[in-house]
């Protein structure tokens, strides 16, 4: 299914995806047996515009389309599920700026370089007592004359000790709960910025996260984004944006374990024929199929209405989210079955496939969140 790719679209994908197989998808296996963030990769995407893909010339991007963002994360994804979710952190961190920020000296002093790929984005929001849950936020930012003090923690931040910039949102206004939240930019090497021990987690090992501490934080009055007070709007925008980018890693990561079944299928041999000509497997793969190709679609739809200016796509990307993700679920349950025995084995991709895809359904919001979020658009209020 093409969903009438442009010709720019697939001159993309087919940039990204050879990228990807030649130097991804064979870094991916050392990324995860070794737990080690692949620094020599960022250089690299940046390189091929994928920092900034989505993003506007004028603010250092390269000015394409949300789906032609999907195609490129998606091909990432494929080959490699650390560096997807990278990729996507980053543009949580850049949305924030892109979304938020109303001072074009800002804009040109950190947007810019973080959508060229001069600086690596990070995206400070869930704390150990929530994540989802905005208003439990107990990190603090109190102004003292041209500064705002930070004090408090954030967790499992993705790219956290590797970024230049951090976007941490913090309360303000403790009177006004979620509603009293600020966003600000915080630079690598600041005083107060501590990390924590490097999580060590199930799947996408090498997308390395961290807690991060701030004590005392200081950062200037003009690294605030937007005004004070104001950034919950801001945060929920961000959130809705990139459940759509985790949609295409699940695309992605999908299409790999398809990928690997057909191959195995077609090699593997029982009573004297391929096992791709058993009708019970036949019947497994088609079922996976048809959720890669029902994902690709509705995320494809999903990334289409990033473009509209004004739109709040709250609903159609938890829809996408919760969808793919559970999706993706199936598509590897069923790759690692028609594998059988090997299919639990470290040497082959879909033992890997199906830990990478557990988050996928945690993070960005659980799917129980996304269900929330859909009811409260599709059930009449009194």
């Amino acid at each position: 299914m093409n969903f009438d790719l442009t010709d720019e679209q697939l001159e993309i994908r087919r940039m990204v995806k050879e990228y990807s197989e030649e130097v991804l998808k064979p870094l991916a296996v050392e990324l995860d047996e070794e737990n080690r963030f692949p620094t020599e990769t960022i250089p690299q995407l940046a390189e091929l515009g994928l920092m900034g893909i989505a993003y506007p010339e004028e603010d250092g991007g390269v000015g394409a389309d949300a789906i032609t963002e999907a195609i490129a994360v998606e091909e990432i994804t494929r080959a490699c599920a650390a560096t997807g979710s990278i990729l996507t952190a980053h543009y949580l961190g850049i949305d924030s700026l892109y979304l938020g920020c109303t001072s074009r000296e800002q804009r040109d002093k950190f947007l810019v370089p973080g959508c060229r790929g001069n600086y690596l984005f990070a995206f400070g929001l869930t704390e150990p007592s929530g994540g989802t849950d905005v208003n439990s936020m107990k990190t603090t930012a109190v102004q003292d004359g041209d500064d705002w003090v930070i004090n408090g923690s954030k967790v499992f931040i993705t790219n956290a000790k590797y970024a230049d910039i951090i976007v941490v949102y913090a309360k303000t206004d403790l009177s006004k709960g979620a509603h009293g939240i600020s966003a600000f930019i915080v630079e690598k090497g600041t005083p107060g910025l501590v990390y924590g021990a490097g999580d060590d987690k199930m799947g996408i090992r090498g997308a390395r996260t961290h807690e991060l501490f701030f004590e005392n934080l200081r950062v200037p009055k003009e690294n605030m984004i937007g005004e004070p007070h104001s950034a919950f709007k801001l945060a929920m925008q961000v959130v809705d944006r990139g459940r759509i980018g985790i949609a295409a890693m699940a695309v992605g990561l999908s299409q790999a374990a398809l990928d690997e079944t057909l191959n195995y299928s077609k090699e593997r041999i029982a009573f004297d024929q391929p096992i791709n000509q058993f009708q019970g497997l036949q019947w497994m793969i088609a079922e996976m199929a048809t959720d890669v190709e029902m994902s690709r679609l509705y995320t494809y739809f999903a990334a289409s209405l990033k473009d509209k200016k004004g739109y709040r796509l709250s609903r159609e990307a938890a829809i996408s989210k919760l969808f793919t993700a559970e999706a993706s679920n199936r598509v590897v349950n069923k790759a690692v079955q028609i594998h059988g025995g090997y299919g639990y084995m470290k040497d082959y991709v879909v033992e890997r496939l199906y830990r990478d895809q557990r988050i996928l359904e945690i993070f960005e919001g659980t799917s129980q969140v996304q269900k929330m979020v859909i009811a409260s658009h599709v059930i009449p209020r009194d």
